[in-house]
């Protein structure tokens, strides 16, 4: 069944999760743009922004085992609404703050936040999603959007100092306009989607935190995917979070054009969401893999060079950025489909642990080799850790997705049949 037959058969739960995820995009969209730009003029180096990034990361870490066991004893929604609205709150006070403790405390409530969301929304989606061909088509949509309104929110955010050059720096109100956003996603979340699974009834959650075993949570399927997304989280972190300041020292533009620039940045983002469930379709699963893994490292080598033109440069960082977001969509959505319904929660918990401490140290040796100018470095950074992750794909990942393939045939076209019978 093609894609567009595959989107009009989501169930309306979906619809209204990715609808929702617009307001999420922009906010975060103008957050990611300014914030960095809002700390330079507040005289905060470059090596300091990492060590806060680092931090954020680790608190996230920290925070994803319990948020684990919140999802399954209060429910994924109540857990997932309340992560939304601690975002909210954290770019706020980033906002209102002068030194550096507002900002760690600022940034600790914002990881916090992010490791609430980004432990339950996943399985939320999938729950709602029902059908296991469907949660890739419901992943792939959900980034999509993200990543459009992201764009939008970020060609917004180069335009907003400008509009409203008011407060500490000019880019003062620009974060605080990003806060009203992620605040009134989390007001319609909250009263659009409904609690079809609070995970478990309280009394079933109960039952299942007294007899799950530490070798059902930690089994090793469990601990060898984790450790995938530990260098997944690596090679996230070395170049996304400072994607503004290379664009920005790299080129020698100002913020307009670096809005612009990652608004194009954002659409092909969008793009390469939505193309995935087709990769995967078109070269199966493994070979989809290993085409966009060999893409990626030819563009981060190729971006590592420091004697190429700003045309090249810019043309390729393009290019890699949709590959890698190609990438890391397949690697979250394909993880999380291997994983059994009743451990998804506990895996959340456990991948968002081990990303943040390969985030955390990504974050700390970007920030340092920014702090004197290569900007180029972090790309050749990127190439040996995509590489590790190729070899430890091919070794370890590799016989879980074929052992899926093997076994579970999916039944999406029966399930339709069904779904249409019943009308």
């Amino acid at each position: 069944m093609s894609f567009i037959a595959q989107i009009k058969f989501l169930p309306k739960e979906v619809k209204r999760f990715i609808a929702t995820e617009a307001l999420l995009g922009i906010g975060m969209g103008i957050f990611g743009l300014v914030l960095n730009l809002h700390l330079l003029a507040l005289n905060i180096s470059p090596e300091q922004i990492g060590v806060l990034n680092s931090v954020g990361t680790l608190v996230m870490g920290a925070a994803a085992i319990p948020a684990g066991f919140f999802a399954n004893y209060i429910g994924r929604k109540r857990v997932f609404i309340s992560g939304i609205t601690l975002i909210g709150i954290g770019y706020g006070l980033f906002g209102l703050g002068e030194s550096m403790g507002i900002f760690y405390l600022a940034q600790i409530i914002q990881f916090i936040g992010i490791s609430f969301l980004i432990t339950t929304e996943i399985q939320l989606l999938f729950s709602y999603a029902k059908i296991n061909e469907l949660e890739t088509v419901s992943y792939s949509l959900l980034f999509a959007v993200f990543t459009l309104f992201s764009g939008m929110g970020t060609l917004l955010g180069g335009f907003i100092p400008n509009w409203l050059p008011f407060g500490n720096t000019k880019y003062q109100w620009a974060v605080y306009i990003s806060a009203i956003f992620i605040l009134l996603a989390a007001l319609l979340r909250g009263i659009l989607l409904p609690c079809l699974n609070n995970s478990f009834d309280k009394g079933k959650s109960k039952l299942l935190l007294s007899n799950i075993r530490i070798s059902q949570v930690f089994d090793k399927k469990i601990i060898l995917i984790t450790f995938y997304l530990f260098l997944a989280g690596m090679a996230f972190s070395t170049i996304i979070p400072f994607q503004n300041v290379i664009v920005k020292f790299r080129m020698g533009w100002s913020d307009e054009y670096i809005s612009y620039f990652l608004t194009v940045n954002g659409l092909i983002l969008f793009f390469a969401s939505m193309v995935m469930p087709w990769v995967i379709n078109k070269f199966g699963t493994i070979k989809a893999f290993y085409y966009v893994y060999w893409m990626n490292l030819f563009f981060a080598l190729i971006l590592s060079f420091n004697d190429i033109s700003v045309m090249m440069f810019s043309t390729i960082f393009l290019l890699r950025s949709g590959c890698f977001t190609l990438l890391n969509n397949m690697i979250e959505s394909q993880t999380m489909s291997v994983i059994e319904e009743e451990k998804r929660d506990f895996f959340a918990g456990e991948k968002s642990l081990l990303r943040s401490i390969g985030s955390a140290i990504a974050s700390y040796l970007a920030g340092y080799i920014l702090e004197n100018e290569n900007y180029t470095y972090p790309f050749l950074a990127i190439f040996v850790i995509l590489f590790a992750s190729l070899l430890y794909f091919v070794v370890f990942i590799k016989p879980i997705f074929v052992e899926k393939l093997n076994n579970g045939k999916f039944s999406f076209e029966e399930e339709i049949q069904k779904d249409v019978e019943d009308m």
